[in-house]
């Protein structure tokens, strides 16, 4: 059976490259009957943090991908978390210092960087040069007496290394250019090539499915499964993720996290079909897949072996897609009340706002905008427009005939504005402008008559004339 992992360190929020990880393995698992699995990498005892865990877990929740095995749900090859799992490592390090595999390194931080500059400066590969891989026992108590504990290093065999990439082909490695790697600190924790390989085997992981910056390290894994005298999983690395002016994806480039999208306005509808297409290529003359297409279409032969770019104007895209083509508007409400947004202060306007709106918005706060617009008496207005004088003359002009409007409909709002236009001899714009202006602080958004009909006619007067009393205070100043 197909068995996927997602192995995030928990040293900060969900990255989007992070999600597409995710993702990847979510839908090659399901798309050939799998299990996928969640395994939590905190061996970083300084940066990992249980409130990133949670947050992980909460966005990929968010995200739907929901996992079959993991640190919440359980399962028969836990425990999932590393940092549970020190017992494991130590016997698989044990086997391969009995094979003598391994080696105890001495070296300290300050004498790995004179060597490593010093190789540099003779234009030689920065490779550790195994002067610790037959210390004597006198040697070592010397460097015991100095305050120093071991590390222990894998000793990579010198050979020419094959093996197939899912994605990228056939890869050929001359391993006498790898370093020997170390796969447990002088702290007693084991290091990311090693945990890995330790746990891949035990949960029986099939498939690695992660992005490109680990192809360096699949040689040493491989390395190592075999030294163990293990299979090792089938490897496929998907594209780095690029920003559009293919640099390295950074916050300059705006929300690059997926709790940040969440809190933006995105849905995870739009964000997971978005990330689906970042690197995978279903070949069809169209965009738009719910997760039950993207599953039945996913495989390797459609991921791009070259970069993909992120652009968060073309989420946008998406997510006004979904939002205004696909989603419900009882599911949009849902999601407002994931925001925290309180819609319950008047459940029936904002249903009403959504479902005059949807067709408009790109992210989920613009709703909570236009009831925040109806709700607020303005005490400041934006006077930069040169029509503002003539703006208060109309509406101190129609101000009676406002009284009169009708509100039961958004038609009946429409036809009471042309009644005014055609009273007093206005164009369409001439009247619209100075009533928005008024009404909303701002010169374009929300349909006016849908805008009108959303308001109660006493605060559709209050804030006609708030309006027509600021300018005239401040022309007499």
């Amino acid at each position: 059976m197909i068995r996927t992992r997602f192995a995030p360190s928990p040293t900060g929020y969900l990255h989007i490259g992070g999600a597409r990880t995710a993702l990847f393995n979510y839908l090659f698992a399901k798309r050939n009957g799998g299990t996928f699995i969640l395994r939590i990498e905190d061996t970083d005892l300084e940066r990992s943090k249980i409130e990133y865990e949670k947050e992980i877990i909460n966005d990929l929740k968010w995200l739907r991908l929901e996992w079959d095995e993991g640190p919440d749900v359980g399962g028969s090859y836990g425990p999932y978390r590393q940092s549970e799992r020190s017992e494991l490592y130590t016997k698989e390090l044990n086997k391969l210092i009995d094979k003598g595999m391994v080696y105890e390194c001495y070296c300290t931080e300050e004498e790995l960087e004179i060597q490593r500059k010093l190789q540099l400066k003779e234009k030689k590969p920065p490779l550790y040069d195994r002067r610790c891989l037959k210390l004597t026992d006198k040697k070592k108590q010397e460097y015991i007496s100095q305050g120093r504990k071991p590390s222990y290093r894998f000793m990579i065999p010198h050979k020419f290394l094959e093996y197939v990439d899912l994605i990228h082909g056939k890869m050929n490695v001359d391993t006498s250019l790898i370093s020997d790697p170390i796969i447990v600190k002088s702290n007693g924790i084991p290091t990311y090539n090693f945990a890995c390989v330790v746990d891949d085997y035990y949960m029986g992981i099939t498939h690695v499915i992660r992005g490109d910056e680990h192809l360096d390290n699949t040689p040493r894994q491989i390395l190592i499964f075999e030294a163990l005298g293990y299979n090792y999983p089938h490897y496929a690395h998907i594209p780095m993720i690029l920003a559009p002016d293919r640099t390295k994806l950074s916050k300059r480039h705006g929300a690059t996290s997926v709790r940040e999208l969440k809190d933006m306005g995105f849905v995870p509808e739009a964000v997971i079909n978005y990330i689906s297409l970042l690197g995978w290529s279903p070949k069809e003359n169209r965009e738009i897949f719910n997760i039950r297409e993207i599953i039945e279409r996913f495989d390797f032969d459609h991921i791009l072996d070259h970069p993909a770019v992120y652009d968060i104007e073309k989420m946008k895209w998406f997510n006004h897609y979904y939002i205004s083509n696909i989603l419900t508007s009882e599911e949009i409400i849902g999601y407002l009340k994931l925001l925290g947004i309180d819609v319950n202060v008047n459940i029936m306007k904002y249903k009403q706002i959504v479902d005059f709106e949807k067709s408009r918005v790109y992210l989920l706060h613009e709703f909570a905008e236009v009831f925040n617009i109806i709700n607020t008496n303005f005490t400041e207005y934006d006077l930069s427009d040169k029509s503002v004088s003539e703006f208060v003359n109309i509406l101190k002009t129609i101000y009676d005939d406002l009284s009169a409007i009708d509100l039961s409909s958004v038609q009946a709002v429409k036809d009471g504005l042309k009644l005014i236009q055609q009273k007093h001899g206005l164009k369409t714009p001439d009247l619209y402008k100075p009533l928005r202006l008024a009404l909303t602080n701002k010169l374009e958004g929300v349909e006016l008559p849908k805008l009108i009909y959303l308001m109660e006619k006493e605060n559709l007067l209050k804030k006609v004339k708030n309006f027509i009393d600021f300018v005239d205070k401040k022309s007499r100043v």
